[in-house]
């Protein structure tokens, strides 16, 4: 014990010292670690010092590997009760219409997060539901965010180029696509059972090709900018991995 006050809170009496740095800390100050008490710069710095783990794909490991595919759920969710609800304005504020991307170039985004028709959402939200946690799990939250974003803006750019001026384009699909293109390399690198995944590609590129009224531009955009960022992902771990057996 020590009747001395506190570094932090000159007018408080300390009650320990902190195990680290010596100084003395108030009960509001203590900071429990491994070993006895420690002052909140000391504590944050150990924290900081103590080194990340990495999931398989290099992405920093964190709790609760779902939660950012839970939250693109919710946000699907939201707009498509936002838009179902409300004026007819929210829809055509938000969809794809290439003509209008120079003047308005937040449609790259927001029309990947817009459904109309419950089918619609179902089916794209059942595939990211499918397919985002366990990519989640292996890359992590950032490089997770990261692939969903780029596949997204992959589909939408694709559309802009290669679909008529005037046309309006919405929903998850690129993006999802993108999931998938990912999951496709990455489990091919691994060494892991594609079937179901070339299976699934091959259904989907005869129903953008046959059936009116589907984005085969957002699809074959997403599909490809996802398995492109998912191989740079791969690299970037092999990259690691070489290195840390080097030193």
């Amino acid at each position: 014990m020590t009747d001395t006050v506190c570094y932090r809170h000159p007018d408080r009496p300390a009650g320990v010292r902190c195990q680290r740095c010596d100084k003395p800390i108030c009960p509001e100050c203590m900071k429990s670690a491994a070993v006895g008490f420690q002052c909140p710069n000391c504590f944050s710095d150990g924290v900081k010092s103590v080194p990340r783990t990495r999931t398989s794909l290099g992405g920093i490991q964190r709790g609760n590997p779902q939660i950012v595919t839970m939250t693109l759920l919710a946000i699907n969710i939201l707009v498509f009760i936002a838009v179902r609800v409300g004026s007819s304005q929210i829809v055509n504020d938000l969809v794809l219409v290439p003509v209008l991307v120079e003047s308005e170039p937040w449609r790259l985004l927001t029309s990947a997060f817009t459904h109309v028709q419950i089918f619609h959402i179902f089916a794209n939200l059942f595939m990211l539901y499918q397919v985002g946690p366990p990519l989640e799990q292996m890359l992590g939250r950032t490089r997770f965010i990261i692939l969903y974003v780029l596949s997204a803006l992959g589909g939408s750019v694709a559309v802009w180029f290669l679909a008529a001026p005037v046309s309006a384009t919405l929903g998850a699909s690129g993006a999802v696509l993108g999931l998938v293109g990912a999951l496709l390399v990455i489990s091919r690198a691994r060494g892991m059972d594609v079937t179901w995944i070339l299976g699934y590609v091959a259904v989907t590129a005869v129903i953008s090709v046959l059936l009116p009224n589907i984005s085969w531009q957002g699809h074959l955009g997403g599909f490809v900018v996802g398995a492109a960022v998912a191989w740079v992902f791969l690299q970037d771990t092999k990259r690691r991995r070489n290195h840390k057996a080097r030193t």
